[in-house]
């Protein structure tokens, strides 16, 4: 009878055993394939996620907006370079700030914008990843290179209150004549008929977000002018823009941005004011 005990006994606590030994899964990092859905639309994007991403932790996410080169519904071509996952892709294992947060790229279908349509998806997807991760939502950043430089300001001063920092690069806030002639389409008709097609209103709407903007002074691409003149009305609206411009650098400044670490560790120390109690209520 003892011995009936001693047998029932290890067969109920065998799978208990068996469980509290079992391997921990490892979390799925590196740059995950993902979709979100828009209304009747379906958008891919990708999430990157650091080699050594600890679940229990609450980490930053940028938020990367690609340009017209990375155009596409492949959820690849926007990973290309010279772009922010070129970068990570490069010195993730040599350089360690890549490991501090998440990032989150969108992809645009051509002839596209980061408007409309194109602006939901980017930030639904940012969203996603917030809830997927339990990432923290008082450190979100927006950052972009060309139209995405476009992209990051609009949505920053579109979702105010929603990100900690924004720093476009090779931006602006008015299209050049080439992308007009060379892209003409009803949502870029629509982006510039609205009221942030203006450098003092899009100033206005940014508010006090904290921000950096970054342009070649001899981008022949994005004329260096888009930056200065929304620096300069952000700066007459008693904003503290900091703008970096480099005096030999052309369209493609990815490479000096995203490897700089006096800007990683300006992006990373921002974060939303703490909403009080009686607020929430």
């Amino acid at each position: 009878m003892k011995n009936v005990f001693v047998l029932a006994l290890l067969l109920l606590l065998g799978p208990l055993a068996w469980a509290q030994n079992a391997p921990v899964a490892r979390p799925e990092t590196g740059f995950l394939k993902r979709t979100v859905t828009v209304g009747a639309r379906t958008y891919a994007y990708r999430v990157y996620v650091p080699e050594n991403f600890k679940p229990s932790k609450s980490y930053p996410v940028v938020l990367y907006l690609h340009g017209v080169g990375q155009w596409g519904q492949d959820n690849e071509q926007q990973m290309g370079g010279p772009n922010l996952g070129s970068v990570i892709q490069l010195y993730s294992m040599k350089q360690p700030v890549y490991s501090q947060f998440l990032a989150v790229f969108p992809q645009e279908p051509a002839p596209e914008i980061w408007f409309g349509e194109g602006a939901e998806q980017a930030v639904k997807a940012l969203d996603q990843t917030i809830a997927e991760f339990k990432a923290d939502p008082a450190r979100l950043y927006v950052t972009g290179l060309s139209m995405g430089g476009y992209g990051a300001w609009y949505l920053a001063a579109k979702y105010p209150g929603k990100f900690a920092a924004v720093a476009p690069a090779a931006g602006g806030v008015q299209v050049p004549d080439w992308f007009d002639k060379a892209f003409p389409s009803p949502m870029l008709t629509a982006y510039k008929s609205q009221p942030l097609y203006a450098y003092a209103n899009a100033a206005k709407a940014l508010g006090s977000t904290p921000m950096w903007v970054f342009h070649g002074a001899k981008d022949e691409v994005v004329p260096v002018t888009e930056s200065r003149q929304l620096v300069a009305a952000l700066q007459a609206a008693g904003h503290p823009a900091k703008y970096t411009e480099y005096p030999n650098e052309g369209h493609f400044i990815a490479d000096k941005m995203y490897t700089d670490p006096a800007f990683w560790d300006w992006l990373l120390a921002q974060r939303l004011p703490a909403v009080p109690a009686t607020s929430r209520r």
